[in-house]
């Protein structure tokens, strides 16, 4: 079968030095996927922003927004409540969240995912293209001087402010116009690596961080450990995937060819894509299934290689060769 015919968008990784990256607002932006390239499902950017940093309070009526922290402290302000997010905290944002962020730490990084994409045009749109691989600073990257333009852009991209409540100013459940959990589509979802369900399958250690059920069925999304040489067999995918390294590095090969890459690397493989992917060092990973369903496997509990493979094949993936043995996962980094 040429499984070229199975798709229209070619899987593809960019890295920290391959990713298109822009100032804006004394951040540094790294464009990971934006929705032409996942035919709307999703966008990625990677921030790195400094103390003291925030947006405005606004909501989001068209998408469903997440963020990975994966260095320093975030306070996250969501809904009428504040979240303390240290690296390896996810925090999943329903459809017209209020919500804002302040950076605690001198410095910060974070994964933040829109599902589905578009909102990730309102920054392209007033950024401009970084000078040096580094965050700026405030003069290097001011604000839009037009902020009625920003306002147009900010509608047109699917982000509102949320009335009455200015830059400084957190939306507590006091403050808020419209009180808490009356107009969001879900709930929303603060998980940890510590804390979430983990099981073993194909020689990984997985630590589901959303289910289909948490995102509206939007993503799910694993933080996987791997020790040197375990990984996914080769299989073609019954739903677009996504991966970041957050540490080691992997080799992920797509078409019969090697697109894989080291720590803060992303890959997004559409459905119908041949994928395989292997650690060359111990690594931890993120893994992102658009949409969410994957988590399922996890009905029993017990997260067997056969249990998870057959629940893939239901969602109509298919697996191109025999399962191999892969290494054990006890000295993968984040086990235990």
């Amino acid at each position: 079968m040429d499984t070229h015919l199975l798709r229209n968008r070619q899987a593809y990784t960019l890295d920290r030095e391959t990713a298109p990256a822009m100032w804006l607002v004394g951040t540094l932006w790294l464009i990971q996927a934006t929705g032409i390239q996942t035919d709307n499902q999703s966008s990625f950017l990677e921030q790195v922003m400094p103390r003291g940093l925030g947006p405005p309070t606004h909501r989001h009526p068209l998408t469903v927004e997440g963020f990975y922290v994966l260095e320093g402290t975030i306070s996250f302000h969501v809904d009428g409540r504040t979240v303390r997010a240290e690296a390896g905290t996810l925090i999943h944002l329903p459809r017209m969240t209020p919500h804002t962020f302040t950076i605690e730490s001198e410095e910060a990084r974070v994964l933040n995912f829109y599902a589905p994409a578009g909102s990730e045009m309102h920054v392209i749109s007033l950024a401009h293209p970084a000078d040096e691989r580094r965050r700026p600073t405030m003069a290097e990257s001011l604000p839009p001087k037009s902020d009625e333009l920003n306002q147009i852009l900010s509608r047109l991209y699917g982000s509102v402010a949320v009335t009455a409540l200015p830059f400084s100013v957190q939306p507590t459940e006091e403050l808020l116009v419209t009180k808490p959990g009356v107009w969001q589509a879900g709930t929303i979802k603060v998980a940890t690596t510590q804390d979430a369900p983990a099981f073993d399958a194909f020689g990984l250690h997985w630590r589901r961080l959303a289910a289909g059920a948490d995102t509206e069925n939007n993503y799910d999304l694993f933080e996987v450990a791997a020790t040197n040489g375990a990984g996914m067999p080769a299989r073609i995918l019954g739903a677009d995937e996504a991966i970041y390294v957050i540490e080691g590095a992997v080799t992920v090969e797509s078409a019969g060819q090697s697109i894989g890459g080291g720590m803060g690397s992303f890959t997004y493989a559409p459905a119908g894509s041949v994928l395989r992917w292997q650690a060359t060092v111990a690594a931890r990973l993120l893994i992102f299934h658009f949409p969410g369903g994957f988590d399922r496997a996890l009905a029993g509990g017990c997260g067997q290689d056969a249990l998870v493979a057959a629940w893939l094949e239901s969602m109509g993936t298919r697996f191109l060769t025999a399962m191999p043995l892969t290494p054990a996962v006890l000295d993968a980094p984040g086990r235990g």
